[in-house]
């Protein structure tokens, strides 16, 4: 079976030239693209500077006419500047004016109202009492007022007096009183501490020596007592409660001081 012209095996001198083909075909269009893009980064710049030009020749040309315009702008300004100040100094003349038309007219009503005034004071002082029946009527009140005043001192000093020696007469009445009751208690104390005498000197008991005598053991207690107070250390003047637990067979005694507790050997 014979195989198509598509498929027959071609030499390796073929495929390499075809592929040198390629290779230069293909770097002949990346050297034209590369040239195409150079020469449109010419002609753009070539249009920048074209436009800068056109653009300071614009600005040149159009100077003269902003600086035209400038002038007419401040020439304006400085008419309108004129106006605005000569129309302010009419405003100014005529506040002034009407000022002075106000403060006199406050003149002329303060003359009025004083001349008003005086007239009102001069028909009030017309109108008040005599002077001598006034002062006499004063004299009379103040006359009258002293009498008053001394009967009612009179009425408080007695009764201040009648109040101060019913105060002295029940304060004597509660002296004598407290006394009675002071020497009443006195002995009423003095009875109750007798009982108590008695009743401790009845309940007083014999003093009591304990030994613990336990095999080898010959212990007092104040030999366990001395033990303790040696294991606490410092801590043991603030002591209030002492508990001790004697185990013979263990050779311990086991201690509760208040809440701490411990051990020691017998």
């Amino acid at each position: 079976m014979t195989e198509s012209k598509d498929t027959q095996v071609r030499p390796t001198a073929t495929i390499k030239s075809i592929v040198k083909a390629a290779v230069i075909e293909q770097s002949e269009k990346a050297a034209a693209l590369a040239k195409e893009e150079k020469a449109k980064q010419e002609e753009a710049g070539i249009k920048v500077i074209k436009l800068e030009k056109g653009a300071v020749k614009k600005a040149k040309e159009a100077k003269p006419s902003v600086s035209k315009k400038a002038a007419e702008e401040d020439k304006k300004i400085k008419e309108k500047a004129v106006k605005v100040e000569k129309e302010t100094k009419k405003k100014v003349a005529k506040a002034k004016k009407e000022a002075s038309e106000v403060k006199k007219d406050v003149v002329k009503n303060a003359t009025s109202a004083k001349k008003e005034a005086e007239k009102k004071i001069a028909e009030v002082k017309n109108e008040l009492p005599d002077k001598d029946k006034v002062v006499e009527k004063a004299s009379k009140v103040k006359k009258e007022t002293k009498e008053k005043a001394g009967v009612v001192k009179k009425d408080a000093a007695k009764k201040a007096d009648a109040v101060k020696k019913e105060t002295a007469k029940k304060i004597s009445d509660i002296e004598k009183e407290t006394v009675k009751k002071v020497k009443e208690v006195k002995k009423e104390v003095a009875k109750k501490a007798e009982a108590v005498k008695e009743t401790v000197v009845k309940v007083t008991e014999p003093e009591v020596k304990l030994v613990l005598q336990y095999r080898d053991y010959d212990i007092e207690q104040s030999v366990l007592y001395n033990k303790a107070r040696a294991v606490i250390g410092d801590k043991f003047e603030s002591v209030k409660n002492l508990n001790l637990y004697v185990k013979p067979e263990e050779g311990k005694v086991y201690f509760v001081a208040d809440e701490e507790t411990g051990s020691f050997d017998l």
